[in-house]
């Protein structure tokens, strides 16, 4: 009986041994498994607050629903559902976007829209003017004829340029089609001292030719005895209202929407101001990750 009660009590003693041992083991798992979901926002309700590093996925629209920009590919390939706008960039990197709410890195409506949202939750957001990109710059903002004038004799002073733009040496007689109005010209003269070279434009009176591409302009004259022998090629533009913000261009001094087209006197508008500017804004966002200041 003695040695059956030492037995009971040495098991006794084993199995306490155990529970505590278990009981130990769990509450380090315990402890590990809080530590481990603190970023999950299930678990903790983690929120995006000001100072927070965070990372968003998001298509940004205008209030047509036109898409400007996304940094999803998927919504960048679906021209069906997502009309895309004329500054639409379809080689922009596909990457969540990321940055630290309340340091100005985005615009106002965008960083305070965030604000309050969980990993993988998705809110709308309506961003007026003042709150995205502000209101146009009047001096960004051109108002042109819809005639062009171009010198029949032009000088090119970067001979290595001429070369790298149509791939040939410039040697006096060669023709070539001008990189910037689509019709032939010829190599007129060559300076042998600056290795300037004068170019003679070679357009035909009611040719169609697209200037940098932008869009069709007709030449309609042309006069060699003007501007002390340059002469004068006159080209008009041929825009109407319905290109009004259906057109952009770009040119040397940058991109360009056209925004107004006047026949009756004459004239376009180009505006330089990028095409945010002056409106509404719509993102759909959705909180990809977010690392607490």
């Amino acid at each position: 009986m003695a040695n059956d009660s030492i037995w009971k009590r040495w098991e006794f003693m084993a199995i306490a041994f155990i529970v505590v041992v278990a009981l130990v083991i769990a509450g380090g798992y315990a402890a590990y498994g809080a530590l481990s979901t603190t970023h999950d926002p299930v678990e903790s309700g983690l929120t995006v607050q000001i100072g927070d590093q965070i990372s968003v996925d998001y298509v940004g629209m205008f209030e047509d629903g036109t898409v400007f920009d996304t940094s999803l590919q998927s919504v960048a390939e679906n021209h069906t559902l997502y009309p895309k706008s004329l500054s639409f960039s379809s080689t922009a990197p596909f990457n969540p976007l990321s940055f630290t709410v309340g340091e100005g890195q985005m615009i106002q409506g965008f960083d305070n829209g965030v604000v309050g949202m969980g990993i993988n939750q998705t809110r709308m957001l309506t961003i007026p003017t003042e709150e995205a990109y502000g209101y146009a710059n009047e001096d960004l903002i051109e108002t042109r004829p819809l005639t062009q004038t171009v010198p029949i004799y032009d000088w090119l002073t970067n001979y290595s340029a001429f070369q790298e733009i149509y791939q040939v040496e410039p040697i006096v007689g060669t023709t070539v089609e001008s990189n910037v109005y689509g019709w032939n010209m010829t190599v007129f003269y060559i300076d042998p001292v600056s290795q300037h070279i004068m170019l003679k434009h070679n357009p035909m009176v009611g040719e169609i030719v697209s200037i940098d591409g932008n869009w069709n302009s007709k030449v309609i004259s042309i006069d060699t005895n003007v501007n002390n022998g340059t002469g004068e090629i006159v080209i008009k533009h041929l825009l109407s209202s319905e290109d009004e913000g259906e057109l952009s261009g770009i040119d040397q001094i940058g991109q360009f929407l056209i925004t107004d087209v006047n026949l009756s006197e004459g004239t376009y508008t180009a505006d330089y101001n990028k095409e945010v500017v002056g409106k509404t804004l719509v993102f759909k966002i959705t909180v990809v990750s977010i690392i607490p200041a």
